[in-house]
């Protein structure tokens, strides 16, 4: 008589390395709970970045095929959250590459005005601060959106990486497969930009909510 194959039902609260363990034994439960703790979060990382619905739907899938298909070889002590933003740089990189879907925006474009611009601006960090000093509760008070699509493709997956899913410099590092020294280069000329642009906006350091604090 042929005997049914046990099956082990992931615990709802169960960590990602215990997941990963069974789904890579084979169970379909086990992948789902991955997908449904983080595709959310992979999707938006790559809707700020390529903005169309359809392709970043279908990067996102793209990024968790990736993860499925390498579940028998993953390694244990690596972080699954790491792991998948770098697929998703990848995916980002490539999308770029391909259909070069990234514009550069022209620096005399106008950016803000009135209200919408004085709220983003009070979020900039002042000149003397580093990008070691740049928390993720001072860049998301406020929408930063729209000034941040206008950086450089790179200079911009750092700040995302960064400000909205709240990943270390050093994890940063690692996703984007560069250098410390670049990653924490490329946040720091980012902010500049960012600066310089709510200046030609005519917003200065005075005028900013809670300068007199």
């Amino acid at each position: 008589m042929a005997t049914v194959k046990e099956q082990h039902v992931p615990r709802p609260a169960a960590s990602d390395e215990e997941l990963m363990e069974l789904a890579a034994q084979g169970e379909q439960s086990a992948f789902d709970q991955l997908y449904e703790r983080y595709h959310m979060r992979i999707y938006n990382f790559i809707k700020k970045q390529v903005r169309d619905q359809q392709s970043s739907e279908d990067l996102t899938q793209d990024v968790f095929l990736r993860l499925f298909k390498s579940l028998k070889n993953f390694d244990p002590e690596r972080k699954l959250s790491s792991y998948l933003y770098k697929i998703a740089v990848n995916e980002v990189r490539r999308f770029y590459q391909k259909t070069a879907a990234h514009q550069a925006f022209s620096l005399n474009e106008p950016v803000l005005d009135g209200e919408d611009a004085r709220e983003r601006a009070e979020l900039l960090p002042s000149d003397d601060e580093g990008p070691e000093e740049i928390t993720s509760e001072r860049l998301t008070r406020k929408n930063l959106r729209v000034l941040i699509d206008r950086l450089p493709p790179e200079q911009k997956m750092v700040v995302l990486l960064k400000v909205y899913n709240e990943l270390t410099f050093e994890e940063i590092a690692q996703v984007m497969d560069r250098p410390l020294s670049t990653v924490l280069s490329r946040m720091r000329y980012a902010l500049q930009k960012l600066r310089r642009w709510m200046d030609e906006e005519g917003i200065t350091a005075d005028e900013l909510p809670g300068s007199q604090d």
